[in-house]
């Protein structure tokens, strides 16, 4: 396939993965102002980790793992932080992308759409934003701290629900975790804040 045929075929899993999950579904409808961007790969070592150590998928979340593991050396990797804040190891074992949103490869004015990977033994602190937002696992495990709720260890078609600006953080243990994130409402393209009791730490 070329690259932008892997790109359709990434999104045409993420839609069906979408429409497959309740939770998802009743999150936020499917963005219908859809627009392919070019954007130029950038290369981190979670691109290699997707490929390798994705941690378990269930057959329902395997077609999503594996067009997302095809498309993974084309993809406009991120990091939210700096090695100063969180560490080199931290920095060598996460990644992020926008597959569709308002800076994303597709992009939206209508939702944003994110994947996000961490590998075994690590902290995500915690933060919080504006927009909501809605975890879904695709393979792999974690466990979701949230304020206000109980911990939760969440594996593949689970779904976590964060309201706006409730802070929350995921620690992995011996597995890594893929997930596929919904955002709707306001500042969807404002990146996170941590928040105030990490900030002091």
């Amino acid at each position: 396939m070329t690259p932008r045929a892997l790109f359709d075929a990434a999104l045409v899993a993420a839609r069906d993965w979408h429409a497959l999950l309740p939770a998802t579904s009743a999150f936020c409808d499917w963005p219908t102002d859809l627009e392919f961007r070019h954007i130029a790969p950038q290369v981190l070592p979670a691109t290699h980790l997707i490929r390798t150590t994705p941690g378990d998928a269930s057959p329902a979340s395997a077609p999503l793992l594996g067009a997302l593991q095809a498309l993974a050396p084309f993809l406009e990797w991120r990091h939210t932080d700096s090695e100063a804040e969180v560490g080199r190891h931290f920095l060598d074992h996460f990644g992020w992308f926008e597959l569709a949103g308002p800076t994303g490869h597709f992009h939206t004015k209508e939702a944003r759409i994110t994947v996000g990977y961490w590998g075994a033994g690590l902290h995500y602190a915690r933060h919080q934003h504006d927009a909501e937002e809605l975890y879904s696992i695709i393979s792999g495990a974690a466990l979701f701290h949230a304020d206000g709720e109980a911990d939760a260890t969440l594996g593949p078609d689970a779904t976590r629900y964060h309201a706006s600006n409730q802070p929350h953080a995921l620690t992995t243990t011996h597995s890594p975790i893929l997930t596929l994130v919904f955002w709707r409402g306001q500042g969807l393209a404002d990146p996170p804040r941590m928040s105030l009791d990490e900030a002091e730490a």
